[in-house]
Order: structure tokens, then sequence, then C-alpha cells
């Protein structure tokens, strides 16, 4: 049985667009949850099938970014908090160094290493629609069990038995803040932890357009919780490694413009990572120095992850949507910032990406 939670949003919050002249991009939300298969239960009616399972593993996307992570740990909290105490989290890659101080970070799992005898009933996907997101960690999704989505990510195909996407949320820990709520748990401290840090870094620090007054909403919410706004931007905004600074170093050398300044592209090579002695998450965020310059609609990074493999990352304007771009090569993400690994030496990639990002962008004018 397939369910979509989408009827909660709309019984909640198609009436207030309704009564306001909404965005572009909640029309777009909603259209989208609208023309997707669904059973019309809500969130509740989640968080009651959760309250039946005893085992639980749960799963993110690879290269886990704050709201992955921070989604991660809110849902473990919240089963916790259901007096859930069977319960295994994973990933294929490390916690990046910027989250490992969240509460019950040590206690994810690489996914290489075997669950000696553990065995969910129940496995919870979250920050990603589909299993193969999740790299490898896949592979310890047990057969026959119950498989939650919860996500944020628009997908054509998305994977499994209980879905929860909203492209309407900001980050992936709006949501489980919601299914809190739903529950009728409150959400206490190191849960409000994760779930800030989940929602900050999904909006860059509430600057991104993707924030709503429902963002605000809830992490007005998670303050009275006991968060500490000061701390967490410090720790996740303000901390920059060595390798880091290298990196943007050799970024900003190597910015090129294109389509008279509505275009700024850079890449990143595999020595270059080398060299800088740098780890993946120390490639985050760089990409806005592109998309941040002046009359910029589209900022792309590029990254060679192997001689034939390169990492393409967009952030776009609403007058371009990077999402779709990228859908043909198998990317994925939001209209504003998305990304996709595609198979090609960085050079190929660069000129083929960059030329039709050209020619896309002259469709818009």
């Amino acid at each position: 049985m397939t369910v979509w939670i989408g009827s909660f949003i709309l019984k909640k919050y198609s009436k207030r667009f309704m009564n306001r002249r909404s965005t572009g991009r909640e029309r777009n939300s909603l259209k989208f949850l609208e023309t997707q298969p669904m059973d019309r239960p809500d969130l509740a009616s989640i968080a009651a099938r959760l309250r039946g399972h005893t085992s639980f593993l749960i799963a993110t996307h690879t290269n886990p970014d704050g709201d992955a992570i921070g989604s991660m740990l809110g849902m473990m909290h919240l089963l916790r908090a259901l007096g859930k105490t069977n319960i295994a989290c994973i990933n294929d890659d490390p916690v990046p160094r910027v989250y490992a101080w969240l509460p019950g970070a040590s206690e994810i799992r690489p996914s290489h290493v075997p669950l000696a005898g553990f065995t969910p009933d129940a496995v919870i996907l979250v920050d990603a629609g589909k299993k193969d997101r999740a790299g490898h960690a896949a592979e310890c999704f047990p057969a026959g069990v119950p498989l939650y989505v919860l996500d944020h990510h628009l997908e054509e195909r998305p994977d499994g038995d209980f879905r929860c996407i909203n492209p309407s949320y900001s980050a992936t820990g709006e949501l489980i803040c919601e299914l809190f709520q739903a529950a009728g748990l409150p959400v206490h401290k190191p849960a409000a932890e994760c779930l800030y840090t989940a929602i900050a870094t999904d909006t860059g620090g509430f600057r991104f357009s993707n924030t709503t007054p429902r963002t605000h909403r809830i992490a007005a919410m998670l303050l009275e919780a006991g968060v500490d706004a000061a701390v967490i931007s410090s720790r996740v905004f303000d901390s920059i490694s060595k390798g880091k600074i290298e990196l943007i170093r050799r970024a900003l050398d190597r910015m090129q413009m294109e389509a008279d300044g509505r275009i700024a592209h850079t890449f990143i090579t595999a020595r270059d990572m080398d060299e800088a002695r740098a780890k993946v998450e120390d490639l985050d965020n760089i990409i806005n120095f592109a998309r941040n310059i002046e009359g910029v609609e589209v900022g792309i990074l590029f990254r060679e992850t192997a001689p034939d493999t390169t990492k393409v990352s967009m952030r776009s304007s609403d007058s371009f949507n990077s999402a779709s771009f990228l859908a043909p090569y198998g990317g994925g993400g939001h209209k504003a910032a998305a990304g996709g690994t595609l198979k090609g030496t960085l050079d190929a990639i660069r000129a083929e990406i960059v030329n039709k990002t050209i020619a896309s962008l002259g469709e818009t004018k």
C-alpha cells in the first residue's frame, strides 16, 4: 500500500494560499501535490503506524548535508520519544565535522559495518525520495520490510510503501517537526537542536527563497524548546577549515562568466581536493560565490570525482529551473538548487552543461 501525506498540507494551507496572493513557488508546490496519487490520511496516521513497529533502520542520502543529518537524528529522537529503543542510523559517509556535535551524531554508523543481531521491522529514509540516493546503505534495507520515505525533494517515481513527500517544505526537518506535533509529542532540546540545524542549513540561515512563514513559525517553536540560534549558527556557518579556504581560493581564481554575466561557473578537481587536504563537506556553499555575483542568474560548480565522473551543482534565480534542467541527466533537487552526477570528463561535462545553460537562458528571455 502506498500512502501520500499531501492532504495534511493541502487542508492546512490551501485556504491560506487562496486568501492571499501566493508565490509561483507555492502554486507549483500545490499543483505537484494535487497531481500525485494519495489516499488522504494525515501525519497522525504515519505516527500511528510508527508506534506499531519495534525496531527501526534510519538512512539518508550520501554526502549528507545539515538537513540529512539533522532530520535523521530528529527522527531518531522522535522514535525514542515514542518509547522505541531498538534504532539504528546508517550512512555511507562519515558525519561532516560541522554536524558531529549534534545530539546523537556519534550513534550514526557506517553502512559497511554489519548490524550484528539487528533486524528492523521498519526502514525510514529521510531527505531522499529514492533508495539509490542512499548509496550502499540501501543494501541494508531488508526485503519485505515497509519503507517510509520522508522528503521535500521532487521525484518523478519515488520509492517507499508509505511516503510523505512535499516540496513546499523548506527542509525535511520542517516535516519532522510537524510529525512530532501530529504524534502529540513535545520537541525536547536535543531534537530541537537537530531539527533547527536541518532547517537553518537548507534555508541558508533563513535567507533562501524556500524560506516561508511556516519556516519561521517552526523555527520559533524550536527556539522556545531551548535552541541557541547564535551557537548553532557559529558552529555551522562560521567555522571554516583550512582545506575549505584553499578550495574557495581556487574556485574564485577559476570563476568564469557567460551570457553577458547571467551565468557564473567554476570547478574543483580531484587533485585540488588532495592538495588542499579537503573533505567533501568542505565544498558546502562554495557554489554560492558564483550565484551571489551581481547579475548572475545561474551559478554552477563542477567537481571531478573520478577521471570519467563529474558532479554538477546548480543554484539559480526564479528565471531558471535547476531541477528541471538536470532531470534528464539523472539529477534532482529544487527549482533554485539542484545537483547531479554525470558520466564524462570534467572538461567535457563543463562544456556541455555551460552551453546548454546558455541556450536555456536564451529561451527564458
